[in-house]
């Protein structure tokens, strides 16, 4: 235990170091910035192994846009996830997980690097990840792993994200289009579930070890669940609302009842929930050498009628955003629900831990069992005022500290939570220029290659695409305009 509380210590201290190193901003000097985070990464991957695999198998389950209070794990009262939660009574439930930004690639590329997005530098949608920049895929397949993944979220295309040249195999058929938005394609569970199945079942080599990844997409709005879905949820009383205020891409114009979108959003989950525990099941069955890991969460929230507009995602950092479910099975841990402050970016180090490969310094994340209730976690999200800039965030068990800049990098408001007597964060309170949060989020700030959280080579100088890289061509940003990511 004593190696894993030093190895901790190292690990925060690194993170610290590099939160407060400047960094130039001009395009040669930003990549020499960025090769210069990655350089022990890259020695460590250049070197011989030394150290072998264990061989036990990964299953890595995300499920687009699931806030962890819509499940009834986490206490909600409605059961849209039967199966999810008998999957959790076996499995470690952490109450304080939280993503890196409210946006699929930023946050699922901090769950496969490790990294927070200014580290790993892929802050928009359509953004590739760096080539150089390693992920847990890469020393997994190092390390002799099968390596598959399945995604049903046109934004985790190869073409979009460059992802899929990390893995040995990687299932991108996203080909549904939505009913009145035939630009948005995408893959609904049951087909998602049915090719994750068909690569289990089809595996070359059955004795070698994988890791395959399954991204599921459908709580993401509109909310429209198959007719086949296992529940039909209703409500009492309606709640009036503003349709201004409702996302366009999800607003039905003869809908002006909140709670009737609510009970969509909880019908595309239990939809879900039922095609997670159908490949939950079949994995469960097989026969392994050595017992597998598998994790459930996702790569971020929604705004139910909370945030700048409702039913929606991709802005700002509150909790509705970035608060996400994170449900761990291994027999080597306890079941139960923990209170350990964890982020996305612990999924890589807790994988690479729990299959007996080392674990490199210089990550974010932590493992899970090495986080605790003290720990301090970072995120950030595009300011929806249209400023283009930036919210930025550290929270703690007790503190939530924001700090909201421009494209200057130039820190200009701030404010914080006081989550013991405020926990729904409805009253914002001032923040002190010395308070230790607010230092590190100011030289985060100053720090940063990316002025405003936008690659200078990627985004769009006018900010009319919204939080997508500007590099896309006219289908694709029809596709990403029915998805509610660009107006």
């Amino acid at each position: 235990m004593t190696h894993k509380i030093l190895l901790g210590i190292l690990v925060s201290v690194a993170v610290v170091a590099m939160y407060f190193k400047p960094a130039p901003r001009d395009s040669q000097a930003r990549q020499t910035y960025r090769e210069a985070h990655l350089s022990k990464l890259q020695d460590f991957f250049s070197e011989p192994a030394t150290q072998e695999a264990n061989g036990n198998s990964v299953l890595l389950i995300t499920i687009d846009t699931l806030r962890p209070d819509n499940l009834g794990m986490y206490g909600y009262s409605r059961n849209t996830s039967p199966k999810m939660d008998a999957f959790a009574k076996s499995s470690t439930v952490f109450s304080r997980a939280y993503s890196t930004a409210p946006l699929t690639t930023p946050s699922i590329v901090s769950m496969l690097t490790g990294f927070n997005p200014n580290r790993h530098g892929v802050r928009l949608l359509w953004q590739p990840i760096d080539r150089d920049t390693i992920t847990v895929v890469d020393y997994l397949h190092r390390a002799g792993y099968e390596t598959a993944a399945v995604v049903s979220n046109i934004v985790l295309g190869n073409e979009a994200c460059k992802l899929g040249d990390r893995f040995s195999f990687y299932d991108e058929n996203v080909d549904e289009p939505e009913a009145h938005r035939p630009d948005m394609l995408e893959r609904c569970a049951r087909r998602t579930t049915d090719a994750a199945l068909e690569w289990l079942q089809n595996r070359r080599e059955p004795e070698r070890p994988f890791f395959l990844w399954v991204h599921y997409i459908d709580p993401h709005g509109p909310y429209d669940a198959p007719s086949d879905a296992p529940k039909d949820f209703s409500h009492d009383a309606p709640v009036p609302v503003d349709m201004e205020r409702i996302a366009e891409y999800v607003r039905e114009p003869e809908l002006s009842d909140a709670a009737e979108y609510v009970d969509r959003y909880d019908e595309e989950i239990a939809y879900t929930d039922r095609e997670v525990g159908r490949l939950l099941a079949k994995f469960d069955g097989l026969k392994f050498g050595q017992p597998p890991l598998t994790i459930v969460t996702s790569d971020h929230g929604e705004n139910m009628m909370e945030g700048h507009t409702y039913f929606s995602h991709g802005y700002d950092v509150n909790n509705a955003v970035i608060h996400i479910p994170l449900i761990v099975r291994h027999p080597s841990i306890k079941a139960g629900m923990s209170d350990r402050m964890t982020s996305i970016t612990d999924i890589t180090p807790t994988i690479l831990e729990f299959v007996g490969l080392p674990v490199p310094l210089p990550l974010d994340g932590v493992t899970v069992s090495q986080s605790s209730p003290s720990r301090t976690i970072y995120a950030e999200g595009l300011d929806s005022s249209g400023s283009g800039g930036l919210h930025r965030t550290l929270i703690s068990a007790m503190t939530k500290t924001v700090v909201q800049h421009g494209r200057s990098n130039v820190p200009r408001d701030n404010w914080r939570f006081d989550l013991a007597n405020d926990p729904t964060q409805q009253n914002p309170l001032p923040v002190s220029d010395s308070a230790s949060e607010y230092v590190q989020l100011c030289n985060l700030i100053r720090s940063d290659p990316d002025p405003g959280g936008r690659p200078t080579h990627l985004a769009n100088g006018q900010h009319n695409h919204g939080p997508v890289a500007g590099n896309t061509d006219a289908k694709t940003m029809r596709a990403l305009r029915s998805l509610g990511y660009v107006e």
